[in-house]
């Protein structure tokens, strides 16, 4: 059994000894705050401030983006522009823009306020995208960035890319290499596809920026050892669509969630990043980035119609914990845990745990 999520003002989001709860929605300050009766105005008031800043309602979504309808399929990092001069050899490092000016000259951070990016839409239609602002969280290598769209060309008028609170705030967003699929029961759906040319700004408080938040940074591998001698990296890209998989309830893996805006989860894993510690819960599902690899009970407590389970028997019945008897579920002898799953290549390996309340609680 494992605990509650909570924060800290100089390491970000982990476990400690005050527990808060961490209100799972479907999809993606200096301290932690009570629960306030409207998280969403407190949701921009601090960066990775609150338990707030990963419990707004929003939908089931892997991203917030939906421009009168159309997903944003990615933003390219050719073209990109300032005042509008082209800039040279652009990349992401992590969630921070690298790259020079049109007379060779590189550029900071903050140069960046101001550029322009071409985004295509789901309909092969380009968009114009700008960063208008940038702010640090308490992770010192990931940076949420404001960006509006030009939304009337005749008009120059912009509009905030992610939305707004209920206050007018702007959703800030975190850029992350490559693209998602956001397709459902598609081979690749749910997934991260790499690419040399594209970004995602990923909204908050979506899964894909949620699971960064988390710690579970795409861009950062993690390091494992069996022994002292014995190490190997596990691709930080895995254990985050591992995480948007869990945030979503894809138990199938095929990008189809399961889940609704509310539910309180207990994430954890063996790396470091969500430590284990005690709750109520009872354990509900391991999850790999191809979805459960086994489930022993479903997190929907407003299923009322068994379609959750009925879904799960249809589609990928196999990742049952009760249709696997030799494999031990949630327990020491999964392969969650090192002595198990060490020799497991990383995309087949239980790489995180949750626990949920069951449905009678």
């Amino acid at each position: 059994m494992h605990s509650w999520m909570s924060c800290t003002s100089e390491h970000g989001w982990r476990r400690g000894a005050t527990w808060a709860l961490f209100l799972l929605t479907t999809l993606f300050g200096p301290a932690c705050t009570e629960q306030s009766a409207d998280p969403d105005e407190m949701e921009e008031e601090g960066v990775v401030a609150s338990v707030q800043a990963l419990s707004t309602t929003n939908g089931l979504a892997l991203n917030g983006l939906a421009l009168n309808g159309l997903a944003l399929n990615g933003v390219s990092l050719n073209g990109l522009a300032l005042n509008g001069l082209a800039l040279n050899g652009v990349s992401l490092n992590g969630t921070t823009f690298v790259g020079k000016t049109s007379s060779g000259k590189p550029m900071k951070p903050a140069d960046f306020l101001g550029a322009t990016f071409t985004g295509t839409l789901s309909n092969g239609q380009t968009i114009t995208l700008r960063i208008d602002d940038r702010v640090p969280t308490t992770r010192p290598d990931v940076f949420l960035y404001e960006i509006s769209y030009l939304s009337s060309t005749n008009q120059n008028q912009w509009k905030s890319l992610c939305g707004e609170t209920s206050s007018g705030v702007p959703r800030r967003a975190i850029p992350l290499a490559g693209v998602w699929d956001y397709s459902q029961k598609m081979p690749t759906s749910g997934m991260h596809l790499p690419s040399e040319t594209s970004f995602t700004f990923a909204c908050r408080p979506y899964a894909i920026a949620k699971c960064v938040e988390l710690g579970y940074k795409p861009w950062s591998n993690v390091k494992e050892c069996a022994t002292p001698s014995t190490c190997k990296e596990i691709p930080g890209v895995l254990l985050h669509q591992a995480c948007t998989r869990m945030l979503r309830a894809d138990y199938c893996g095929d990008g189809v969630p399961h889940t609704q805006d509310g539910t309180p989860v207990d994430v954890w894993d063996e790396f470091g990043i969500q430590e284990a510690a005690t709750t109520d819960f009872a354990f509900e599902a391991e999850w790999t980035p191809t979805g459960a690899r086994c489930i022993e009970h479903t997190r929907w407590h407003g299923d009322t119609s068994g379609s959750v389970a009925s879904y799960v028997n249809k589609q990928c019945p196999s990742r049952w914990a009760s249709a696997q008897p030799m494999y031990d579920c949630g327990g020491p002898n999964s392969t969650l845990h090192t002595a198990k799953g060490f020799v497991i290549p990383p995309i087949a390996r239980s790489l995180i745990g949750n626990e949920s309340a069951l449905p009678s609680d």
